[in-house]
């Protein structure tokens, strides 16, 4: 299968919708998830796994290189983070999955890679589109993005019994260390966007393995300004 070429206008506009209808649709379903009591990590597989069918089907519907790098840097980061998901269970000790049962991948849901997939995804994408648009502006643009959207998400998981935060310094159910923690996810996220534009496969392995020492580091670095250093 042939490959087109990733900055033709009509097909960036084309990506930028269907990446852009991905986060619609889960503010939307999350939203509706709050008023449903049975929901568990089933209705979080479930809304993954759309989410997956409608970028792949793009690629594969309009033969589309950059998203293709896009989603198999972002499965890198889905699972190359496991690893983190663990220390923040067993290391922080403040978040907890427990409530949504289902099968694990080490300490993580079975969907949480692609969770994380999609998140890549999506913020990879529209920060480096923000970044071409408006510059060093559209960095900090989806840095901020980042710091609100994820934390709507983090809000929403425990009334969806998806996970919830305990043990640590909130607004409201949100951890502190992950709202500060996003802002540098999404913009290490936008940076990286940019090899992807004109790399090869290779690249964007790598890049997906970046992107995960960057969730890693934000993480790290925010628990300890968030709720560490604040004790002493």
């Amino acid at each position: 299968m042939s490959l087109k070429n990733a900055a033709d206008p009509a097909l960036e506009r084309g990506r930028l919708r269907v990446v852009i209808a991905t986060i619609a649709i889960n503010v939307v379903v999350v939203s509706l998830l709050t008023f449903a009591p049975w929901s568990d990590w089933r209705t979080g597989a479930a809304l993954n796994l759309v989410d997956n069918c409608l970028l792949l089907g793009f690629v594969l519907a309009k033969r589309d290189a950059l998203l293709a790098r896009f989603l198999v840097f972002g499965l890198v980061v889905g699972i190359a983070e496991l690893p983190a998901d663990a220390w923040l269970v067993d290391y922080t000790r403040t978040l907890d999955y427990s409530i949504g049962g289902g099968p694990m991948i080490w300490r993580s849901p079975l969907w949480m890679p692609l969770a994380w997939e999609v998140v890549a995804v999506q913020f990879g994408y529209i920060g480096l589109r923000l970044w071409e648009r408006f510059g060093k502006l559209g960095l900090l643009i989806i840095a901020v993005l980042g710091a609100i959207n994820i934390p709507f998400y983090e809000e929403m998981a425990r009334r969806i019994h998806w996970w919830q935060y305990t043990g640590c310094r909130m607004i409201s159910f949100t951890p502190w260390y992950i709202i500060l923690g996003e802002f540098g996810i999404a913009l290490v996220f936008a940076l990286l966007a940019r090899i992807l534009r004109r790399s090869s496969w290779r690249m964007a392995i790598i890049a997906g393995f970046f992107g995960v020492i960057s969730i890693f580091g934000c993480y790290a670095v925010a628990f300890l300004l968030t709720d560490q250093f604040v004790k002493l």
